[in-house]
């Protein structure tokens, strides 16, 4: 959507309860709000607060700065609310120590363009419709530097001896492999992908988006050892001789045969392992404390502590499935899955919305389709796109 250039008087108007029915209707068509509310006030503060030019000088600012306020804190006691033909809108007194720094950001606005025009330089609205949801993107890199970018057709590939192929098996080897010792094998999926991996034993992991895998292409010795950075669902061959090791940020899973999900991104400070079926035991690298999961449980490691719950291991694996299911997750939680998939950066405007997300949402849609779902938890955001990025700037409360 091509963003239109509103004469900044207009917006100040609002701010000061003066604009009319015509103008504030412009205004909501304009940020694409159905009614008028708090969140309107906040996305025109937004629109002025701009970057102060080098050039104009301090005292200049600050002067303006004290006139302004100065004016508004004295119309704070006398201004009513606007009565309209069908609706009033109320009087937003505590936003107005902000719309007085967004009066200043427009008369610096007009000292130095001339033009009294209020624009956000590099920012275009974006249609969540036009954001896609990710698929089978990976890239595979071998200990001697050769990688392949994996073919997004496919849904993953399997490690056969000293060949790795896809795992339909329709196409000739994708490389060959060193058949005199192992090879240290990395699968990486970027924001957006997902891919899964037949290891040399049998065994299967699907990776989700953001994530690394590094493994062999022969497990030797008596375990079986990959690690893991961000997320994937793990589905191991029993072998009682060669017990298998998941090794992520502090922790150590170890199993015989089973199926479980290991979180452990970069940027989440615990790492969350969910037993679906069989059992496993989870060292503690920190504290060398060990705990045991059956099914249905969860070990979330943070530091030397290990705490054990039961969930609805459905919540943590049915992105495997294809699906978000939120059953009552704090929002934060959705929003990191969501910009991971979605490939999009998501800021928070003010404080982070504490509404639960509860639904079930098909990964395969647009972003406009997981935005439905959560909008009616009460959500409020716009999509936009800056410096080349898509953000989803989500309205605080």
């Amino acid at each position: 959507m091509e963003r239109k250039q509103y004469p900044a008087h207009l917006l100040r108007a609002y701010l000061e309860g003066k604009a009319t029915r015509e103008e504030i209707d412009a205004l909501l068509r304009y940020f694409q709000l159905p009614e008028e509310s708090d969140e309107l006030v906040r996305l025109i503060i937004d629109e002025f607060n701009q970057p102060i030019p080098d050039s104009i000088d301090p005292g200049q600012v600050a002067s303006i700065n004290k006139r302004v306020s100065d004016r508004l804190s004295h119309h704070i006691g006398s201004m009513e609310p606007i009565q309209t033909s069908k609706r009033k809108r109320p009087v937003l007194i505590r936003l107005l120590p902000y719309a007085a720094a967004a009066v200043v950001a427009v008369v610096i606005t007009w000292l130095t363009a001339g033009d009294r025009q209020s624009e956000t330089v590099d920012q275009q609205f974006v249609n969540a419709e036009e954001i896609l949801p990710g698929g089978n993107k990976a890239i595979l890199s071998l200990s001697d530097g050769r990688t392949v970018i994996l073919d997004e057709a496919q849904e993953g590939i399997v490690i056969d001896n000293d060949r790795i192929s896809y795992a339909d098996g329709a196409a000739e080897a994708l490389m060959r492999l060193n058949t005199e010792k192992a090879e240290q094998l990395t699968l990486t999926t970027p924001r957006g992908g997902m891919y899964a991996v037949t290891l040399p034993d049998g065994s299967r992991v699907w990776l989700n988006a953001s994530s690394v895998l590094r493994y062999p292409s022969r497990f030797t010795g008596g375990q079986r050892v990959v690690e893991i950075e961000g997320e994937g669902y793990f589905e191991i061959s029993p072998d009682t001789k060669q017990p298998f090791i998941v090794r992520s940020r502090g922790q150590e899973v170890g199993v015989l045969g089973t199926e479980f999900n290991i979180s452990a991104y970069p940027d989440d400070p615990k790492s969350h392992t969910t037993l679906v079926e069989g059992k496993v035991q989870i060292v503690n690298r920190l504290s060398k404390a060990i705990r045991s999961l059956a099914p249905g449980e969860q070990a979330t490691v943070e530091g030397g502590q290990t705490r054990v719950q039961k969930v609805d291991v459905t919540q943590y694996t049915a992105w495997k499935e294809g699906f978000f299911y939120f059953d009552g997750v704090a929002p934060q939680i959705a929003f990191d899955q969501m910009e991971r998939w979605y490939d999009i950066d998501v800021v928070y405007r003010g404080k982070v919305p504490s509404t639960r997300f509860f639904g079930m949402i098909d990964r395969s849609g647009t972003l406009h389709d997981a935005l439905v779902i959560l909008k009616e938890s009460g959500l409020q955001c716009r999509l936009v796109r800056s410096g080349g990025v898509n953000q989803l700037m989500v309205i605080g409360e």
